[in-house]
Formats: structure tokens, sequence, C-alpha cells
């Protein structure tokens, strides 16, 4: 039976989830200080602003790595327009829209806010980032407690 851990103990567990990751991160080289990823010239200021949130969070994890450098780029560009796309469809507030010829077809923004849902998930997934890599992660992570745990009380 478990004991309630006190909150110095909480606190210092808060980050283990993660810890595979940092592993990960840690195997790779260590960029020089040229190689240390940074926001792309050409970005707008919506995809500057997104690429820096999102660098934010793999710092926070230790993933803001050289090697990550393109799925970042790749997940803030993403980003951005999957918003825009979200606001098209609120300000036109209809999915199925009057084509060309008078039938009745779906809304282009509705489509293309499909599609770019699916391209954030796969480049959060490349990254580390989604909520399935993460319950995964932790899974593993619960797994191996458990196993330690079970050594502790054979010894």
């Amino acid at each position: 039976m478990s004991r309630i851990k006190p909150t110095s103990v909480l606190e210092l567990e808060k980050g283990k989830l993660y810890s595979d990751q940092r592993d990960r991160a840690a195997l790779e080289p260590k960029p020089t200080k040229d190689m240390i990823p940074r926001c792309p010239s050409r970005f707008s200021r919506e995809e500057r602003k997104a690429w820096k949130d999102i660098a934010a969070v793999l710092k926070n994890y230790g993933l803001f790595t050289a090697a990550n450098s393109l799925q970042l780029e790749l997940l803030a560009t993403a980003w951005v327009q999957y918003l825009d796309c979200c606001r098209q469809m609120a300000d036109s507030g209809q999915i199925i829209i009057q084509g060309p010829q008078g039938g009745a077809m779906y809304n282009p923004y509705f489509n293309a806010q499909h599609k770019l849902g699916a391209l954030v998930d796969k480049y959060s997934q490349n990254l580390g980032l989604s909520s399935l890599g993460l319950a995964k992660i932790g899974t593993l992570m619960l797994k191996s407690k458990k196993k330690s745990e079970m050594e502790e009380l054979l010894d």
C-alpha cells in the first residue's frame, strides 16, 4: 500500500514524466552555439510567436535541440495555418457552401482545417508532445516504478 508523499517529494518528481525524452536528448551530440535552433527569418509575426511558444515548451522538457529544429519549423507553420483556417470557418460559420456551379460543396477551409489538424498532430508526435506519446511514457514510467518497488521488497 502506498503512502501519501509529502509535497517536497512531489515537487521533485514533477518533471519525471519526461525523463525518457530527456535521456534521448542527452544522447544527442551537444550543439555548438551556432547550431542552436533559431527562429527562421522568413517567418511571419504569427509564425514567430508560435515558434517561440513551442520552443519554450521544448526547452522546458529538455527537447530543444538542433535535431528537432525542422519539426519545430513545420509544427509552427502548420499551427498558424490551422488557426487561420479555424478563424475563417468561424467567420463563415458554414461547413456546406454553394459551389461554383450552384451545387453544394464542403467549405474549402473545413477540409484544410482537418488536413492541417492531422499535420499538427503528426509533428507534435514526432517531437514527443502528443498526449498519446506522453501517456505511453507515463505508462512505461509507472511500470518501471512498480518493478523497482518490487525489487526493493525482495531485497
